[in-house]
């Protein structure tokens, strides 16, 4: 009889991407909180005494939800992409693919390791910014629940750039081109109520608006959307996009060739 139970796999890879993002701390941990440092320096104290306040916030408490959800975008996107991308280029897939896991534990276990350093970096950054601007934390509940979803979601489309990707030039391409501008388009650095009518209903279907929104609202309880809608958004976004690593995995689309 084997010794091998399922649950060893996905606590062996989960360990591997644990370790390789908490050893590179420098680069994957720490930059976020000075960027969300900068951003609260510059917008905040710069120009939140010129902005009138925002849904009876200020703009200084107004901003930092979305800088929180930001940091948990590019660190669980940054996560999966540069970890597949090097599994991918290095040759080291291969050993995946001949062990026992099957597809299922995996893609798991890669996801999972992206989701922890997405919601560690938000924490991280959410922690010192209740330090810098003594913002309040009125659903924990929720906030936990937008962070850790939204972290699945941009976990797996790193995932599948790194899978897509044939080369280090395209794997930038998703995060300048679509990433990027989603993020600072999607209400980060303001309400979609101040957006002319046209541009609103263009800003709607940026996803991230929910997701920003949501993350807000358990902070402030402040949005701009509708919360329920904003939850249904994120579990079936995130749903969609597993089963796509999954089955992208599951046939060797760009592995096994």
């Amino acid at each position: 009889m084997s010794d091998f139970h399922p649950g060893v796999g996905i606590l062996t890879l989960l360990q591997r991407e644990i370790h390789r993002f908490t050893r590179l701390s420098n680069q994957t941990i720490i930059p976020p909180m000075i960027t969300a440092a900068l951003y609260i320096t510059i917008f905040g104290y710069s120009l939140g005494n010129r902005i009138s306040s925002i849904q009876d916030v200020s703009y200084m408490h107004f901003l930092i939800p979305g800088l929180v959800m930001m940091s948990v975008i590019n660190g669980s996107y940054s996560n999966t992409s540069s970890s597949l991308y090097s599994q991918r280029f290095q040759g080291h897939i291969q050993e995946l693919l001949v062990s026992s896991m099957s597809t299922f534990e995996v893609v798991l276990a890669i996801i999972m390791g992206g989701v922890l350093r997405g919601v560690l970096v938000g924490s991280l950054v959410a922690i010192a910014c209740i330090f810098l601007a003594d913002i309040p934390l009125l659903h924990l509940g929720i906030t936990l629940f937008f962070g850790v979803f939204v972290a699945v979601i941009f976990s797996c489309a790193g995932f599948i750039s790194a899978v897509w990707a044939q080369d280090f030039d395209r794997l930038s391409l998703f995060q300048t081109y679509i990433l990027t501008p989603m993020t600072y388009l999607g209400g980060v650095f303001f309400s979609v109520q101040m957006l002319p009518p046209l541009w609103q209903k263009v800003a709607l279907a940026n996803p991230v608006l929910y997701f920003v929104n949501g993350l807000r609202f358990g902070f402030l309880g402040v949005t701009d959307i509708n919360v329920q809608v904003a939850e249904i958004a994120v579990v079936t976004t995130a749903v969609i996009m597993f089963l796509i690593c999954y089955l992208l995995f599951h046939i060797g689309y760009n592995i096994k060739t």
